[in-house]
């Protein structure tokens, strides 16, 4: 089988694919390489949320992202890529969207996984 390299402008995507959540629980993401981090995604009805948010906490290397109201099934998201992290001269970003089909508590969840040049982008730290 032939292999594939993806790319969205300056970007490599580094991991793809799409997860349903098992019987209402959070679905965690456990990426190793090119960054290693640990990424939580839970979600919540929250009546007092006008549209959708997402609550971010960080920890060491871990991230939980609390999604709230994403309830629909024409899917919701990141509207941006979300930046995990560094490795070396590259910053690894996560795009997500998610999609809540029927009567149930599990959602599905398509990721997208990037590497990009710091460079590429003009990141500089702050």
């Amino acid at each position: 089988m032939p292999a594939i390299e993806v790319t969205s402008g300056p970007a490599r995507v580094v991991a793809s694919g799409s997860a349903t959540c098992f019987m209402g629980h959070e679905l965690t993401l456990t990426i190793e390489e090119p960054v290693a981090i640990v990424v939580d995604l839970a979600f919540e009805s929250d009546p007092s949320v006008e549209d959708v948010a997402v609550d971010v906490a960080t920890f060491a290397n871990r991230m939980r992202l609390v999604c709230k109201n994403f309830d629909r099934a024409d899917g919701r998201g990141s509207a941006q890529p979300v930046l995990l992290g560094e490795a070396g001269d590259l910053l690894v970003f996560l795009h997500f969207r998610v999609f809540l089909y029927g009567r149930t508590a599990d959602r599905t969840v398509h990721y997208t996984l990037y590497a990009v040049r710091k460079d590429d982008v003009g990141w500089e730290p702050e």
